[in-house]
């Protein structure tokens, strides 16, 4: 059941009131803009979020990481409070988490990081763990590597149905609200979810930071040309964590347009046994908002087990 705004809970208030520390690196001449919690001598763990999210997605729940993990999330270019390019590549991305994963120091940290994808953003990290991946610990893409034609899944057509060889449509200019509230209140997550996603509180937080003041009014801070330029069905990458020089696992919302009962045995099966795959249950394709704490402590419990097995490796 929806929550009314004003049922805000204690623990919610609490994690919002640990803002992340701001800051910005360039990245292939390009502002690229990052958020940070936790004692920078803990073990690193990052967090890149789907397509038209940003950092401040995890605003509510990174606090709980911050006791075990030094914590960041990154705005991609075209996202959040980073810069905008003329034009987007996967290459340009992987450098993104690349340049940030640097700067924040997580590579130096006592073990190396663990880096989290959510939905688009899973491809964007299984790619970056292709070329960095051995500097890492392991990478986690929850809910977002395909492993079947799923008939819920709306993207399927709309993707077969590009060219890939035409140019990216123009861009449109954002709509434009006289008032933040008017743009908070219109704000929906897409793909619509399949469950009733509750946590209005967490809605309304993240609204107030997806966008920005311009003439007239406040604007959308995602640059719709990222996706176009960046995203794809990706089926190649669920087969390949397997391959990756660090730890994998893929994680799944059990009500997500995205999977299905078999998703975790077929993408174990997939990847020869080598990979972790479950469901997260009860949750939708956003379980850090519907399901914030079994999202922590699916993704806690992935992280400090193959730390464990790090330090057991290494006597």
């Amino acid at each position: 059941m929806t929550q009314p705004e004003t049922q805000v809970p204690e623990w919610f208030e609490r994690a919002i009131a640990t803002p992340g520390a701001s800051r910005s690196v360039e990245v292939e001449g390009c502002q690229i803009h990052y958020l940070s919690w936790g004692d920078p001598a803990l073990p690193g763990l990052m967090f890149v979020g789907a397509s038209g999210g940003h950092a401040h997605w995890y605003d509510h729940v990174a606090p709980l990481f911050a006791d075990r993990f030094r914590v960041v999330s990154i705005d991609l270019a075209g996202c959040g409070d980073s810069g905008r390019r003329e034009a987007y590549s996967k290459q340009l991305v992987v450098a993104e988490i690349a340049g940030v994963l640097a700067d924040s120091g997580l590579l130096d940290g006592p073990v190396p990081p663990v880096v989290v994808g959510h939905s688009a953003g899973s491809q964007c990290v299984v790619r970056a763990a292709q070329a960095h991946g051995e500097e890492w610990l392991g990478v986690i893409g929850v809910d977002g590597l395909r492993y079947a034609e799923l008939e819920s899944d709306h993207a399927i057509p709309h993707f077969r149905s590009l060219d890939p060889s035409a140019p990216p449509p123009p861009r449109r200019a954002p709509k434009v609200y006289e008032q933040l509230e008017d743009a908070v209140a219109r704000f929906r997550l897409s793909p619509q979810p399949m469950i009733e996603i509750g946590n209005e509180f967490v809605l309304r937080h993240i609204a107030r930071h997806s966008f920005r003041e311009v003439e007239g009014g406040w604007a959308s801070k995602f640059d719709p040309g990222q996706t176009q330029q960046v995203i794809d069905l990706a089926f190649e990458l669920t087969g390949a964590l397997k391959d990756l020089p660090c730890r994998a696992a893929a994680l799944y919302g059990e009500r997500s347009h995205l999977t299905d009962p078999s998703a975790g045995p077929t993408v174990t099966a997939m990847n020869e046994g080598k990979v972790t795959s479950f469901t997260i249950p009860g949750t939708s394709h956003f379980p850090m908002i519907d399901s914030p704490f079994a999202f922590v402590s699916a993704i806690e419990g992935v992280a400090l087990t193959w730390l464990a097995e790090h330090y057991r490796e290494r006597g």
